[in-house]
C-alpha cells in the first residue's frame, strides 16, 4: 500500500520541452496530486497538463522564496514529506534549512561540464539527499569521477539510482511508414541552444533536395535564411506536437552535449529512424543499420558529412528505411514503456 505523503516538486520551468516532458511524467506517475514549484518560469502559459496533475506555485523573487521557505520549516514538523528537485538551485537552500520528517530525492539528466552546471551547484549538498537519480549509467559514471575529484565518501555513491526515461507506448499503423518515405522529411526537434547545435543541422540539409521541419522554439535567427524550412514553435500542447513530429521521416540529433534525449525515444516510439551524433548514452540504443546511424563522434565536420551520406541513403533506398523504421518501433516496445518507470519513482517517493 502506497503511503499518504506529501510529494513537493522543485523545477526551473513548465514549458514542455525533453526534460520537462520528464518531470510531467513523474508527476503523473504518482497517485496524489503533488506540490510543483516553478523557481524560473513566471507562470505564462502554463500547460493544461500541468494544471491537472499538480497543484503550480511560482517562486521567481526572493519575496516569495523567503516565504515558501518559512512555510517548509514549519511543515516538515507535522507531515512526511518528500521532496524532488531537478535542475533547480532553490530546491537545494530548502533542503539546506529543513529538519523533520523529509525524504529528499535529485535527479540529474546530463552533467552540464561547467563550473556552474547543477552537478556542482549540488556538491555542498550531496549528504542531504537520500536517492540521486540519473537516467544512465554514462551519468552515474561521471557522478563517480566527480565524487573522486572532490574527495566525496564512496559510501554517498549508494545513494544513487538509475532509472531510465519512459514514453507512453501507442498504436502503430505501418503504412505510416511507407507515407513519410514518399515525402521524404528531415527533421530537427529541440531547443535553439548551443549544446543542441542547430547551425549543424542546417549546414546539413542545406545541401539536400528534401523536405525539412523544425520543432521548438526561437528559431528566427534562421527563418530568413532558410525560408523554405517548415518551423513549428513555441507550443505546450504535447498532443500537437506529437501531431507534427508524425510527419517527420527521419530524424536528426546533431547535440554536441545530451544524457539521452527523449526526443529518440519519441522518435523510435513512432517508427521514425535517428541519425545521431555520439553523445550521452544514445549508442545503447541505437544501431547503425538496424534501427538507424549512430556517428563515431561529435565533431561537426564528421558527422555533417555522416549525416548528409546517411539521409540520402534512406531517402533512395525504401526497402532499408522501411526496415530501420519497424526496428525503432519495436525497439521501443521493448525497452521505453513507463511501467517501471513510475514504479521506481514511486517507490523513491513512497517507500
Amino acid at each position: 500500500m502506497i503511503k499518504k505523503r506529501i510529494i513537493v516538486l522543485f523545477i526551473p520551468y513548465h514549458h514542455i520541452g525533453g526534460a520537462e516532458r520528464v518531470h510531467l511524467e513523474i508527476i503523473k506517475s504518482l497517485k496524489y496530486k503533488p506540490l510543483v514549484f516553478f523557481d524560473t518560469t513566471d507562470g505564462s502559459e502554463l500547460s493544461e497538463a500541468f494544471r491537472k496533475h499538480a497543484y503550480c506555485f511560482f517562486v521567481t523573487n526572493k519575496k516569495r522564496k523567503t516565504f515558501v521557505l518559512s512555510g517548509f520549516k514549519w511543515l516538515s514538523y507535522i507531515l512526511p514529506l518528500t521532496l524532488f528537485g531537478c535542475n533547480s538551485t532553490f530546491f537545494y537552500q530548502v533542503i539546506s534549512k529543513l529538519n523533520g520528517r523529509i525524504r529528499t530525492v535529485d535527479l540529474t539528466h546530463a552533467f552540464s561540464y561547467s563550473n556552474q552546471g547543477i552537478e556542482m551547484v549540488s556538491l555542498p549538498y550531496v549528504h542531504l539527499l537520500n536517492y540521486r537519480v540519473v537516467i544512465n549509467n554514462k551519468t552515474l559514471g561521471d557522478y563517480k569521477q566527480l565524487y573522486r575529484e572532490h574527495h566525496i565518501g564512496n559510501y554517498l555513491l549508494d545513494r544513487f539510482v538509475v532509472i531510465p526515461n519512459g514514453v507512453e507506448i501507442k498504436s502503430f499503423d505501418k503504412a505510416s511508414v511507407l507515407s513519410r518515405h514518399n515525402a521524404f522529411t528531415v527533421g530537427f526537434v529541440g531547443r535553439n541552444s548551443e549544446e543542441k547545435r542547430p547551425r549543424l543541422f542546417f549546414d546539413i540539409v542545406k545541401g539536400i533536395k528534401c523536405h525539412v521541419k523544425v520543432i521548438g522554439d526561437d528559431f528566427r535567427a534562421f527563418k530568413k535564411e532558410f525560408p523554405k524550412v517548415a518551423y513549428f514553435e513555441n507550443c505546450n500542447d504535447v498532443e500537437l506536437i506529437r501531431k507534427e513530429f508524425f510527419n517527420i521521416s527521419v530524424l536528426v540529433v546533431s547535440s554536441s552535449r545530451e544524457g539521452f534525449p527523449l526526443v529518440i525515444m519519441e522518435a523510435m516510439e513512432l517508427g521514425i529512424p535517428v541519425i545521431s551524433t555520439n553523445v550521452g548514452s544514445i549508442k545503447d540504443h541505437i544501431k547503425n543499420g538496424w534501427n538507424g546511424f549512430i556517428a563515431d563522434n561529435h565533431l561537426e565536420d564528421e558527422f555533417l558529412h555522416f549525416a548528409q551520406d546517411k539521409i540520402l541513403l534512406l531517402s533512395q533506398n525504401k526497402e532499408l528505411y522501411v526496415k530501420l523504421a519497424v526496428n525503432a518501433r519495436m525497439y521501443a516496445q521493448n525497452h521505453f514503456g513507463l511501467s517501471l518507470f513510475k514504479e521506481k519513482y514511486n517507490t523513491l517517493f513512497y517507500g
